[in-house]
């Protein structure tokens, strides 16, 4: 009976020290968050903080409250790069390369960032290789390069620079420089060569500087390329998802499937911004504050007369009279737009513009003399010279421009989601 008694007391006592270990792991776990896609430590975390997240969210009542709204916009660039990988990202032949770019861009903020904590008002260029204690002779390095690939010999041990009083090869200088500059830079003319060269120090040494942040800091740089491969996945969805045009970023934008009749319906919808305007029936007047244009358009959109209550709000006597409605012709293009454009007055411009984008409530624009306040009253357009045939790829490309944006919030969604995020409360509510 003892025995047994024992027996279930051993239990007991193991069971409660697996229990407490499990509550001390929680309480002491460094991990801000973790998801099924990887995690989030503290030092990473605040290096974020400091680096990326300079002056924002500092508005929370809190630094618990700043530190969560920093941690949901992380999370939500992990879903980004969640969903940038489920369209391919990974997989695109350009992605090494936009990787590459955007670990350097991380060395060069991190750097930054701490040269101007350290220098302060004093931080500039030029006086960065003398302060970090980087020695470098450009004739003498170019000499020396020059000379050893001449003769055909190795260059890769050349030695570029000193940097705390040890040499800096050139081999040293490829994990900041691009396989082809890498390569390539032996073929460059001596000004390129010199001018290349000073950017690959400064690349060089802003890694030095990050590297060693993210060792102050206990962050880890798996994570952080993690970070990198999210923010990546950001302009490379923007493309997929119509946001923005390719730009140096690689992705194409999703083809959907579009029906005629989807088309059709869509081309009565933009045929206004593709016909030729013949003439503007408007009226306008500038003001000098935001907030008066805003209380003018406010009793406006009541019902109230443009040119009876003006008086009160134009800037300048010039501009009372101009609330008054009156008929614009549209460019004449037997002249040439431009020749007719130019010879315009600078308001006549502005409402042509307007009408010529269906723009039929503009909003207040800032103009040269203050904030102008327009009202088109009526458009005659010439649709009768817009075929469908001749503008139906902006058509489709507008349309799934649309269509994408509609589901692009919950694609993202979605798509954190999915990644299940844990979050270390306890740890949050104690971070700086």
């Amino acid at each position: 009976m003892a025995f047994v008694l024992n027996t279930r007391r051993t239990r007991f006592l193991i069971a409660a020290t697996a229990v407490l270990v499990i509550l001390l792991f929680t309480a002491c776990s460094k991990l801000v968050y973790e998801h099924n896609n990887g995690k989030l430590s503290r030092g990473t975390y605040l290096f974020m903080k400091d680096i990326f997240y300079q002056g924002q969210f500092e508005e929370e009542e809190t630094p618990a409250k700043r530190n969560q709204a920093i941690l949901n916009d992380l999370a939500d660039l992990e879903g980004m790069g969640a969903l940038g990988n489920k369209k391919g990202l990974k997989t695109d032949p350009a992605y090494p390369e936009y990787m590459f770019r955007q670990e350097r861009a991380r060395h060069g903020k991190a750097a930054i960032s701490y040269w101007q904590k350290k220098y302060k008002d004093k931080f500039n260029w030029q006086m960065l290789f003398a302060a970090e204690n980087l020695k470098y002779d450009e004739k003498k390095f170019l000499k020396i390069f020059n000379d050893t690939v001449a003769r055909g010999q190795k260059y890769e041990d050349t030695v570029v620079a000193e940097f705390e009083e040890k040499p800096i090869t050139y081999r040293d200088l490829k994990k900041v420089m691009t396989v082809s500059d890498y390569e390539q830079f032996k073929g460059l003319t001596p000004a390129a060569m010199a001018a290349g060269m000073k950017e690959t120090l400064k690349a060089w040494l802003e890694k030095k500087i990050h590297d060693r942040l993210v060792h102050d800091y206990f962050a880890d740089e798996p994570e952080l390329r993690r970070f990198d491969h999210n923010r990546v996945a950001v302009l490379f969805l923007k493309v997929r998802y119509g946001k923005a045009g390719k730009g140096i970023y690689p992705g194409a934008m999703d083809k959907i499937k579009l029906k005629p009749m989807e088309i059709y319906d869509h081309f009565h919808k933009m045929q206004n911004t593709f016909a030729d305007v013949l003439w503007v029936k408007a009226a306008y007047t500038v003001v000098n504050e935001e907030s008066l244009g805003e209380e003018l358009l406010a009793k406006l959109n009541k019902g109230a007369d443009f040119e009876k209550v003006v008086a009160k709000y134009a800037a300048a006597p010039k501009f009372i009279q101009t609330a008054k409605p009156v008929t614009i012709k549209g460019y004449d293009r037997s002249k040439g737009v431009d020749v007719d454009r130019e010879k315009r007055d600078y308001y006549e411009r502005l409402i042509l513009d307007m009408a010529s984008r269906d723009v039929t409530k503009p909003d207040p624009y800032l103009g040269k003399e203050g904030i102008v306040i327009v009202r088109i009253y009526e458009v005659s357009r010439a649709l009768e010279t817009v075929k469908l045939q001749d503008v139906s790829w902006k058509v489709e490309n507008d349309l799934r421009t649309k269509m994408l944006n509609a589901v692009f919030e919950p694609d993202v969604k979605d798509a954190r989601e999915a990644l299940q995020f844990k979050y270390n409360d306890r740890l949050i509510r104690n971070l700086p």
